[in-house]
């Protein structure tokens, strides 16, 4: 399956638009990412797996491939991480990749799913909106700057778990707002 997303690499304060691009398939269970630089390709792999498995997520036994393009430049940076994340999510149907197409991430992940925050975020809002993108996401934390460059929808979001509701595919949606909430007990003191 081939789904598709929006970032962008903020360089001596220019943002470029990046189309990250995941292709899962059979074979071998394998994630690799194409288009980061060196060790960043690798940091961002093992973030982003991490991130997904304690936020609960079963990892795909599969081959997953991920692109970042255009491929002529080599990018360092953690901003891709949100963006990658959400790939290997719509890929397994857990997001709505139709919506995902339409938007831009940019964000950080740390190991235990949250959204970190990332310089450049107004920037990347700007460009978003220049690319006559749908909407943008980050960290609950960048949310506000992001806003101030206008022009486009921006939520903030916490952590992966608040992604996955801002972007489950509609019938999951409507699903999880119909079902009862559960209470959570109290601790004793």
């Amino acid at each position: 399956m081939l789904v598709h997303t929006h970032a962008f690499s903020i360089n001596h304060g220019v943002a470029e638009h990046v189309h990250v691009e995941l292709d899962m398939r059979r074979g071998l269970p394998a994630f690799s990412v194409v288009g980061l630089s060196g060790a960043a390709g690798h940091d961002a792999r093992e973030r982003v797996q991490a991130a997904l498995v304690n936020t609960g997520v079963t990892l795909p036994r599969q081959r997953a491939t991920v692109n970042l393009a255009p491929s002529s430049t080599r990018r360092m940076g953690s901003e891709f991480d949100l963006a990658i994340a959400c790939c290997v999510l719509a890929a397994q149907g857990h997001l709505d990749a139709a919506r995902l197409a339409r938007i831009a991430l940019f964000g950080e992940l740390g190991l235990g799913g949250q959204l970190r925050r990332c310089p450049g975020v107004a920037l990347a809002a700007a460009a978003a909106a220049d690319a006559d993108l749908a909407g943008l996401i980050v960290s609950s934390e960048d949310a506000a700057g992001a806003r101030s460059a206008g022009g486009l929808p921006v939520a903030g979001a916490a952590d992966l778990g608040e992604v996955l509701a801002l972007l489950a595919p509609s019938g999951a949606r409507e699903r999880s707002e119909a079902a009862p909430r559960a209470t959570q007990p109290r601790p004793r003191a």
